[in-house]
């Protein structure tokens, strides 16, 4: 029998939740979209996500983006 649930995975406690699920050996986790995401990757996304929140992450305008693709003048 496969039950799905949509886990809001914003708070501590749904985490932890989701991490003691992963030890029980009869709980069989499928991502569904064939990807898995490292607690490295989660990681690096947190932070993204901090530095975003509280304004120390350089963000530029897509049109400028796009009219700079290819050119020397990169956001580094």
């Amino acid at each position: 029998m496969t039950h799905t649930s949509d886990i809001d995975t914003s708070s501590k406690k749904a985490k932890a939740l989701l991490e003691y699920l992963r030890t029980l050996e009869f709980i069989k986790e499928e991502n569904h979209d064939g990807f898995v995401l490292t607690d490295e990757h989660t990681k690096i996304l947190e932070q993204r996500r901090e530095n975003r929140m509280n304004g120390t992450s350089k963000t530029h305008a897509w049109d400028d983006v796009k009219n700079n693709l290819g050119s020397k003048n990169k956001y580094y």
